[in-house]
């Protein structure tokens, strides 16, 4: 029994860093013009992760109408948000619609800091660091405080909440056309005698 929750925690993890990976590769675009040859790229994937990761770029998205920087907001973070949790191969919203039907949990915004580490070390996109709660727990609970003190603040609070509110209709919405994809396979049936 333990040997299977073992298993089965890794292979959440392994989903969840896959789903980082594959968003931040592309939506915060690490990859140089084409053209630039191998040596070049690898620098390049490295300086672009470790510009994000300074001061926390990869959490941000400009500012909003009135000047003001959008905190927790990067597309980046609502595609992995989305494509793991709502719509990918454990849609754990589907299980809990009570916790993510109407709001995402602030938890949910810390999952992509592996990723960005593993490009801002090595470049490649071959090797991340093991996705672990020993490995992350120090920067996984900086992120909460983060999003917490974010969540009191009297302007960005309500709308961080509001973002989260907008991330999980859409997602739920997106889950819903993933759910009806599968009903549609109604007529393969199987007959037991």
């Amino acid at each position: 029994m333990i040997q299977m929750l073992y298993e089965d925690l890794s292979t959440w993890r392994s989903e969840m860093k896959k789903a980082a990976i594959s968003s931040a590769h592309l939506l915060y675009q690490l990859a140089p013009a084409p053209g630039v040859e191998c040596p070049d790229r690898v620098a390049f994937v490295q300086d672009a992760a470790a510009t994000l990761l300074n001061q926390s770029m990869f959490l941000r998205d400009g500012v909003d109408e009135n000047g003001k920087t959008r905190n927790f907001a990067h597309p980046t973070i609502k595609d992995v948000i989305q494509k793991f949790f709502y719509t990918g191969s454990y849609r754990i919203a589907h299980r809990r619609p009570d916790v993510f039907r109407t709001h995402v949990p602030n938890p949910c915004l810390a999952t992509l800091n592996c990723a960005l580490d593993g490009y801002s070390k090595n470049g490649t996109g071959k090797w991340f660091p093991k996705f672990s709660a020993k490995a992350y727990a120090s920067i996984y609970n900086a992120l909460l405080g983060l999003i917490e003190e974010t969540s009191k603040n009297p302007y960005h609070g309500p709308r961080l909440s509001e973002q989260l509110a907008c991330w999980a209709r859409e997602g739920w919405a997106a889950l819903q056309q993933v759910d009806m994809s599968v009903e549609r396979h109604g007529h393969l049936q199987i007959v037991l005698d």
